[in-house]
């Protein structure tokens, strides 16, 4: 099947396009800049009507909460990107990313590509997806060499670094190389739309790694 007659993860795509449009930039060069590669990739991704791959589905124990999460976002601004989120929720194929995850954090955390190397639609320069915390998570220190990364909130409510909390439709921006770290709420499940874009060579050598060991217990 292409694009084209996928007609749900079109929608879908044409939400996250909307939202880089969309999105408020807050005076800020770098993050109107990046808005601006995103959407101009979205476009570049979607021109051709390009194949869909086949993805098998998988969950993980943080998919658990994914209802919860959707349906507080239809209470949210971010209401028409929530819904066509919930058409292709069964699609998803949810992992980790890691090569080792704390027992803990594996129960907290997962994400699912839509778009890019490994995504329903093929792309070198940029992914697409969403990231799903259960309650009270805390997503270590980390950061991703080369790649320039943003949320867009899209359910519940987030802290990066202690500075600041992110709601619906916030947008969370990480330029390449900077160290963050997520909180989230204690009550409710976050639903975070992510966009990474980077030059093809380091988002395909791109490893998830934490910046800081966990201490022994």
């Amino acid at each position: 099947m292409n694009l084209f007659d996928d007609i749900d993860l079109l929608y879908l795509l044409r939400e996250f396009d909307r939202a880089y449009r969309l999105a408020p930039y807050g005076g800020s060069a770098a993050i109107r800049t990046h808005m601006r590669r995103v959407r101009d990739r979205i476009s570049r991704s979607m021109k051709d009507n390009p194949l869909v791959e086949t993805i098998a589905p998988a969950s993980v124990p943080v998919t658990a909460h994914l209802a919860r999460a959707l349906d507080n976002g239809f209470q949210d601004s971010s209401e028409s990107f929530v819904r066509a989120t919930k058409k292709i929720a069964d699609r998803l194929f949810w992992q980790f990313g890691y090569d080792k995850i704390s027992p803990t954090l594996a129960k907290k955390y997962g994400y699912a590509d839509i778009l890019g190397p490994s995504g329903f639609v093929k792309a070198d320069d940029l992914a697409l997806g969403f990231v799903l915390f259960a309650p009270g998570s805390v997503y270590p220190t980390h950061k991703h060499d080369g790649i320039t990364e943003s949320y867009i909130v899209l359910s519940g409510a987030c802290s990066q670094n202690d500075i600041g909390v992110f709601r619906s439709p916030s947008m969370i921006f990480n330029a390449a190389g900077a160290t963050h770290t997520i909180r989230t709420s204690s009550t409710e499940p976050v639903l975070l739309a992510y966009a990474w874009t980077a030059e093809p060579q380091d988002l395909a050598a791109h490893k998830m790694t934490f910046t800081r060991k966990r201490k022994k217990v």
